[in-house]
């Protein structure tokens, strides 16, 4: 099987553009961090509507963001319209920003401020086992206080500020390290991924095209008049405007797709076996086309392979314990991708050795002969960062009681996380992800309670709230910083890096006021729309609180070599497949496809990525690179279709529908 060809770029993938950052991109752009997070925020919580963070390509970022490219259209007209490097500087700030969000930080965020002493009883015994050992400066342990939060305050009494002020604060400055090491990681591994190893970053190929990098047939405006665009739009906004439609009658039938949870189709294949699911995901199916065909066809084939395997250690009854929230569909699989996943980032790191000792050369020995002149961030200004806010994280986990052991355990599962996550995307595009193993998941039965101590447990329970849904925060989108800046002027590059994690900053105080306020003066956060904060099922602050206190009362205190045993055998079969790529080339199957086959998300977009890669192979076939490209804005029509149709769905809720909202958007 080929590979397919590179994405289409401006000019040379290290082209330079010619515009630069102005003032008013960088307003607009901190505007829109601040809107990004906050109307899905307000859409899900209060009017019970679509949620916008389910993809890594937020809806909550692309709704807005396409809402400008329309407004340019015609500002262009008249003169004044944006450059592509300025609505490039929204679409950085934006894309990141959006990740603040209540459903993506924000919500897991809160949760484990207030739910451990909101839902203590004598029953779940939160009172004894982990509240006593967590720090004051890290949750809210006044029941009073957090009773305002969820039930709303009383009229007349005072809001807890000596309650909030302490905790945010320090959470704060945890949140703004770790964003600060996303970006430095990103900075130090553009090069390596775009120009050395010349990864196809599909995401952001399509916000090339979009945004009119790519030269005049790539703009909106131009995008909008040819024939293939249209067709793709109207066929996709037509069907989500005939579900929508249907909201207002009992009499009229739905579209089986494009239409929330109510397109999911199950298909059972023996018992003890995964189910397929043919369920079409729109963004999944699309971003596929500027995806290489030989990961397409790893992703669709290993879960395919994972459904057998699945299947056969549940009828011989291989058991390894519970599972881990948001962990890949069996604990033996999810052990397995994960060692798959951390050999995945390891040979990534051995490959680019070369380039690191390069960094090394220009951070501490100054050395002019290693150009860095491209980067958004200088090496050295990007090595001490990160190594200054990964002290400030470890001497914050240890002030607050994580023991050094635990705390670089969960360091080593983070960075595979962090650095794997972000090039399954970029490598895939693949939107709709989740991570196999969570790093407190990890940690849990690499250190054992028993060595981790009581207070060691609790504030590993705390950082469930950085797993941020499955997603991590911020992750994936950082990744994309330096790769969409390289179309920027030099000169304007330096001003990106700032103004992202301005963005996000002010993007999470703006979610978080506004929610805390909800709580204490609006409907209260036991009332929002979703089942975030009532604190039911597993998935949620108490639900993590209570799988903890079950792990210290339980049998299993210390190192589970069970578990490590798959991690192991996931291990050495994805360095296997990269042995063969390497010594058969050609060789048909990624590794990639198998990090991430138990991944529960894979249910539910593996048949779209199969109807992907057929339609692909077909192109390809029989029509080649010219063909390829002529087909490009049909899914590009299709993606603008589904946004406008996804905010058609959000503006009649709020009008016609609020408080008992519809879902279009959501979880696949």
């Amino acid at each position: 099987m080929s590979a397919s060809p590179e994405p289409r770029l401006p000019k040379s993938e290290t082209a330079e553009g010619s515009s630069v950052i102005t003032k008013r991109s960088l307003l607009i752009g901190l505007g829109m961090a601040m809107l990004m997070p906050l109307w899905p925020t307000y859409t899900s919580f209060v009017v019970n509507s679509t949620r916008a963070d389910h993809s890594h390509l937020s809806m909550a970022m692309l709704i807005p963001f396409v809402g400008l490219l329309i407004l340019n259209a015609f500002l262009e007209r008249r003169g004044i319209g944006f450059s592509p490097t300025e609505l490039l500087t929204v679409c950085c700030i934006g894309f990141v920003a959006s990740t603040m969000q209540g459903e993506w930080l924000t919500v897991w965020f809160l949760q484990m401020l207030t739910m451990p002493a909101y839902y203590a009883s004598p029953e779940n015994r939160f009172d004894e086992l982990l509240l006593p050992y967590m720090p004051s400066w890290t949750t809210i342990t006044d029941r009073d206080a957090v009773r305002g939060f969820y039930e709303g305050q009383v009229p007349g009494t005072a809001f807890p500020w000596g309650e909030w002020f302490s905790v945010l604060f320090w959470w704060g400055a945890l949140i703004a390290s770790i964003l600060a090491i996303h970006l430095c990681l990103s900075v130090l591994l553009r090069k390596q991924w775009m120009e050395y190893e010349r990864l196809s970053f599909p995401v952001a190929t399509a916000l090339l095209e979009l945004t009119g990098v790519s030269g005049t047939t790539g703009t909106l405006r131009t995008l909008v008049r040819n024939r293939l665009f249209q067709w793709g739009f109207g066929l996709t906004f037509a069907i989500i405007a005939w579900n929508v439609f249907t909201w207002f009658t009992v009499n009229l039938p739905m579209f089986p797709f494009l239409a929330g949870r109510y397109g999911r189709n199950v298909i059972s294949v023996a018992p003890g076996f995964p189910s397929i699911v043919t369920t079409f995901v729109l963004l999944t199916f699309c971003l596929g086309y500027f995806t290489k065909l030989e990961v397409l066809f790893s992703l669709w084939f290993f879960h395919v392979v994972q459904i057998c395997v699945v299947g056969l250690f549940n009828r011989f009854g291989l058991d390894l314990g519970p599972n881990d929230p948001w962990s890949s569909s069996h604990p033996a699989i999810g052990w397995m991708t994960f060692g798959g996943m951390a050999v995945f980032v390891g040979w990534g790191f051995w490959i680019a050795r070369s380039h690191f000792r390069d960094i090394f050369r220009k951070a501490f020995l100054r050395d002019e002969s290693v150009d860095d002149s491209e980067e958004i961030m200088s090496y050295r200004t990007a090595v001490w960062l990160l190594l200054a806010c990964c002290g400030f994280v470890f001497l914050w986990l240890w002030r607050a009681g994580m023991g050094v052991e635990t705390i670089l355990a969960w360091s080593f599962a983070m960075l595979v996380l962090f650095v794997g996550m972000s090039r399954i995307v970029v490598e895939s595009g693949l939107v709709y992800l989740r991570v196999p193993l969570t790093a407190p998941g990890f940690t849990w039965h690499a250190v054992g309670v028993g060595n981790m101590g009581p207070a060691g447990a609790s504030i590993l329970t705390l950082t469930m709230s950085l797993v941020a849904d499955g997603k991590t925060f911020a992750t994936t989108q950082m990744a994309h910083v330096p790769r969409l800046s390289m179309a920027m002027a030099k000169r304007s590059r330096k001003a990106v890096a700032p103004t992202v994690l301005i963005g996000c900053l002010l993007g999470a105080a703006v979610v978080i006021i506004f929610v805390i306020y909800q709580g204490y003066y609006g409907i209260g956060s036991a009332n929002f729309g979703r089942t975030t904060f009532k604190g039911i099922g597993s998935l949620n602050g108490a639900g993590f609180s209570r799988l903890a206190v079950s792990r210290i009362q339980g049998d299993v205190l210390f190192t589970d070599w069970n578990r490590f045993l798959f991690m192991g055998i996931g291990g050495i079969f994805t360095g296997t497949l990269y042995f063969l790529r390497y010594r058969f080339p050609g060789f048909p199957i990624h590794p990639i496809g198998f990090t991430i086959c138990g991944m529960v998300e894979m249910q539910d977009n593996s048949f779209s990525i199969f109807l992907m890669w057929g339609v692909k192979t077909i192109i390809m076939k029989l029509g080649g690179l010219e063909r390829y490209r002529r087909y490009a804005p049909f899914f590009l029509g299709m993606i603008m279709g589904y946004i406008a149709g996804v905010f058609l769905g959000v503006f009649v809720d709020v009008f016609w529908f609020p408080g008992e909202g519809h879902e279009i958007h959501c979880d696949p």
